[in-house]
């Protein structure tokens, strides 16, 4: 068996693009949490914050790789001595040698990453994004399950309940637009 390895670049790129994704999934999660449950205002500077954290977080996970799967192949390498050593052995050798090149440069570019602050800002504000049309998508899913068609019977016993709800809806659609458009710095909600 003599399989090709994956070519070095191409895996840490992917490998940090997967990162990233992972980080601004977070992010945004904590945006929409914050601004539902917690009611926080918008906060660049927090998500920042937990932006490079996370980020940070995913750098010493890859060391940590690193260095477990360099003790993999130390481990095997150590039974090389016998002569029983396979092809696939071997051929497992180069794969933990490369595993590990991987880690530890995929730890330096999210180290890079976490340091540089436009980096951070466009990973927040992809976030941001994100959770500013998820939210806007299940307010507009919500308003579509409000509609009612005049015609049913039960229409007039339970509009005043509609209205209501519908005001209420609109009401804190109007209060975010207010307060994106008044607040210092930009704000989708």
């Amino acid at each position: 068996m003599n399989a090709e390895l994956p070519d070095l670049e191409r895996t840490v790129d992917e490998g940090l693009l997967i990162a990233l994704s992972a980080v601004r999934m977070a992010v945004k999660n904590d945006i929409i949490v914050g601004a539902l449950r917690e009611h926080f205002d918008y906060d660049f500077a927090r998500y920042a914050d937990n932006a490079r954290s996370e980020v940070h977080r995913l750098a010493r996970q890859n060391e940590e790789y690193a260095r477990r799967v360099s003790r993999m192949g130390r481990d095997l390498a150590a039974m090389k001595w016998r002569p029983s050593f396979t092809d696939d052995q071997r051929h497992d050798l180069k794969q933990f040698a490369l595993r590990v090149r991987v880690h530890e440069r995929l730890t330096l570019a999210l180290d890079a990453v976490a340091a540089d602050n436009n980096q951070v800002a466009r990973i927040v504000a992809s976030a941001q994004r994100s959770a500013s049309e998820e939210v806007s998508s299940a307010v507009s899913s919500k308003l579509i399950e409000l509609a009612v068609d005049p015609r049913a019977p039960d229409y007039a016993e339970h509009r005043s309940e509609r209205l209501e709800a519908f005001v209420l809806i609109n009401l804190a659609i109007l209060q975010a637009k207010h307060d994106a458009a008044t607040s210092p710095e930009f704000n989708e909600y």
